[in-house]
């Protein structure tokens, strides 16, 4: 009888390791969401893009809220067009009894792979009320260029 006991015992105590493990996985999601944004680099800061065509160009509205124009950068190198910045925020409140400063950074780069037919001498960028836009115009040769396949 003792012997049996003592082999229940050791098979228990093969599986001890898995079930800390499981214990230590379980308590870290149950924590993720509390943690997750002090676990996130100062580097993750990603800003939205919208792109759309027309017939004249293309265009690019990129959410920086929070962001002045110079802390922007815009650059075509290659057919790649690449977006940059930092954003550095810092607000401060201060009442009676208490001080509070709260400061976010975050970098960004976003690449974009640009279509053969742009008139990269003409394109122009404005940004406004954290609203950066880019209009890349369209070649006039890639504009003529254009015709209807007829299929048969």
């Amino acid at each position: 009888m003792a012997i049996e006991k003592r082999r229940e015992s050791e098979e228990l105590d093969i599986y001890r390791p898995f079930e800390e493990m499981q214990k230590v996985i379980d308590r870290f999601f149950e924590e993720f969401p509390r943690i997750w944004p002090t676990t996130l680099s100062a580097e993750t800061f990603v800003p939205a893009v919208d792109i759309s065509e027309t017939d004249k160009s293309y265009e690019f509205e990129v959410e920086l809220p929070g962001m002045k124009r110079e802390d922007v950068n815009i650059e075509i190198d290659d057919g790649i067009l690449t977006i940059r910045g930092e954003k550095k925020e810092e607000r401060k409140e201060e009442k009676k009894g208490y001080k509070k400063i709260e400061r976010s950074y975050g970098k960004f780069e976003r690449s974009f792979s640009l279509p053969s037919d742009i008139d990269e001498k003409n394109i122009s960028a404005k940004f406004e009320n954290g609203v950066l836009n880019i209009s890349i115009p369209k070649s006039p040769e890639a504009k003529s260029a254009k015709r209807k396949i007829e299929i048969k």
